[in-house]
């Protein structure tokens, strides 16, 4: 996942946060009754939270409005059938569409209570977005 976000941060302005502890990580795990995957907890204690272009995933060291923890918990009250085991990774502002993942790793667009578009790890979802972006 490094190579990655080493490959955005070359080509685009990359905004992060600090990373965050362990202790953190584990109190948000704690927080949202969730175990994230461990690529996202890498992610975190590595970046804490990342924007670039026009994505802005939720993370930790960071307001309300993208953090994981707020996020979630405010999808999951919203929400009657949030899927148990996901925190919400991105929130598009884009007809209603969430960006999820799981504690195995899987990423996946949800929309009304379905899943879209898959990807297998957080990786494969910055790549797809570092793709639109030099697409563009």
């Amino acid at each position: 996942m490094h190579n990655i976000i080493k490959k955005i941060e070359e080509k685009y302005k990359l905004y992060k946060t600090k990373g965050a502890s362990n202790e953190l990580i584990e109190e948000a795990q704690r927080q949202l009754n969730r175990k994230f995957a461990n690529d996202y907890k890498e992610y975190l204690s590595k970046y804490g939270a990342i924007s670039f272009g026009p994505y802005e995933l939720t993370g930790l060291n960071i307001d309300s409005y993208a953090n994981v923890v707020a996020v979630t918990l405010k999808e999951i009250q919203m929400t009657k059938n949030f899927p148990k085991d996901a925190i919400v990774l991105e929130n598009t502002g884009n007809e209603g569409i969430l960006i999820l993942q799981n504690s195995d790793g899987e990423v996946y667009e949800w929309k009304d209570g379905k899943k879209g578009k898959k990807f297998t790890n957080l990786e494969e979802y910055l790549s797809e977005l570092f793709h639109r972006l030099t697409n563009v």
